[in-house]
């Protein structure tokens, strides 16, 4: 048998589940900026090639040391050995463009902030439609199994794949805003031999109803190198990020929604920890370079090519999307105030729906903070951002001149891994006196990452 011979196929199904928002480009039309991928019917879907991209960057990113001829049989590879030989291998790995009966499109707005004057750019507002999540779209993949290939490496590979999908990941843009994370559900793996005559005609057939299954396609150990905070706040009185609606009956400004529900979107959230994060790192090094300290903060959260060298760096700080709960929308209405005449601007009468609390205890925002191969002055910055969040020192949203969008700490929970790989810790919980409880061990190893941020910002000056 010859090492090109098929010998067998392995076809992997799901259905692939927007656990948040997904954007999707498709380019630009009258009505938005960006407009979501749809076929010739109008059918927002995902492309393979976006699936397809994101599983082989993250497998190159979490396991880079897989390398070898096998693992070119399977993404396939394209590239010059020398000026006049070109190494091509076809990928046999196949995935189809993925499909969904049901889903809702929206319309988001977004604007442009300009980090030093902490006002909206010229001309910086844009919107872009989404796909709002918990749309299900059917996952179908293809591998065409060969004489030559390594079946046992191939089995290893689809199931680390598996198992990121399973645990959650993001595809699109604005993924590190909160954006595109799903999750595949409902797995099933069919296996066929072609030495065997009734797998064959089961293919033949395309029959994959009867198709034998298997579970023994063990994923490859990861080995994360995240800094992650999961915390929870009251709102102290309200918050609001603002949507605009068309329609007559509506406020002028209402709290941004998603499938009905009350969100803080990860773009918010966002903004506001990047800025309060320069900030800190300019009080603390004072007469320091600040081209030097944008820099390190466009290395961490990443930029969109406007910096000095043209050069765009992805971000490696991750905010989730989250749900408001335990707040009610009420109707304020409110005026514009002429700053120097003290007397009410003509026809400047406008209402907004911020979101109010119904006690400073209740559970109502949940942040949640990641860090990818982190250094250990930036778990410090991201602590000290922390801080000012838990102490009332931080309003998130809109309107924050009126006193919107101002938390309250309640819980945290920060993990990490040592330098000898153990899993690390913490637990923070408000006292509801102001204070904070966690034990003096653990106290003293945040204060470890405080110091090295601080031994970091003293090599600047």
């Amino acid at each position: 048998m010859k090492e090109e011979s098929i010998v067998g196929k392995i076809i992997i199904k799901g259905k692939l589940r927007l656990e948040s928002p997904l954007i999707i480009g498709g380019g630009k039309n009258e009505f938005v900026d960006i407009e979501v991928l749809k076929d010739r019917n109008g059918t927002p879907f995902i492309p393979a090639t976006s699936v397809i991209g994101v599983l082989r960057h993250y497998f190159n990113d979490n396991f880079p040391e897989k390398k070898g001829d096998q693992f070119d049989y399977f993404w396939g590879i394209s590239e010059k050995i020398d000026p006049d030989k070109l190494k091509s291998i076809q990928s046999t790995f196949i995935c189809h463009d993925l499909n969904s009966s049901e889903t809702k499109i929206s319309v988001r707005d977004g604007v442009r902030i300009d980090p030093g004057k902490q006002i909206a750019e010229d001309e910086g507002k844009y919107d872009f439609e989404i796909i709002e999540k918990g749309a299900e779209f059917d996952l179908f993949w293809e591998v065409t199994l060969r004489q030559i290939h390594d079946k046992d490496t191939f089995k290893q590979i689809l199931g680390t794949m598996i198992e990121a999908l399973k645990s959650g990941i993001s595809i699109g843009a604005k993924t590190n805003n909160g954006f595109g994370k799903c999750k595949l559900n409902d797995v099933k793996i069919l296996e066929f031999d072609f030495s065997k005559k009734d797998d064959v005609s089961e293919w033949l057939r395309q029959d994959f109803s009867s198709g034998k299954t298997s579970s023994d396609f063990i994923p490859y150990k990861k080995n994360n190198n995240v800094f992650s905070v999961d915390a929870t706040f009251a709102v102290k009185n309200s918050i609001i990020v603002r949507a605009y609606s068309e329609k007559i009956d509506m406020p002028d400004a209402a709290s941004i929604t998603s499938n009905g529900e009350f969100i803080l979107p990860g773009t918010s959230i966002k903004g506001a920890i990047r800025n309060r994060a320069s900030k800190i790192l300019k009080t603390l090094v004072k007469e320091g370079d600040n081209q030097k300290i944008e820099q390190k903060i466009n290395h961490l959260f990443g930029t969109a090519g406007k910096n000095n060298d043209n050069e765009k760096i992805k971000s490696r700080v991750l905010i989730e999307e989250r749900e408001i709960k335990g707040v009610k929308p009420e109707l304020q209405t409110r005026i514009k105030i002429d700053r120097f005449t003290g007397g009410t601007v003509k026809s400047a009468l406008f209402d907004t729906m911020p979101l109010w609390s119904s006690g400073e205890q209740d559970r109502s925002v949940n942040i949640n903070i990641y860090i990818r191969d982190y250094k250990e002055w930036e778990a410090g910055l991201i602590l000290h951002v922390l801080k000012d969040l838990w102490c009332e020192d931080l309003p998130i949203g809109g309107e924050k001149n009126v006193g919107r969008g101002v938390l309250k700490g309640i819980y945290a929970c920060i993990k990490w891994k040592d330098s000898k790989g153990k899993d690390k810790k913490i637990e923070i919980r408000s006292d509801g006196k102001g204070g904070i409880s966690s034990g003096e061990s653990n106290v003293s190893e945040l204060n470890n990452f405080s110091n090295n941020l601080k031994e970091e910002v003293r090599l600047w000056k």
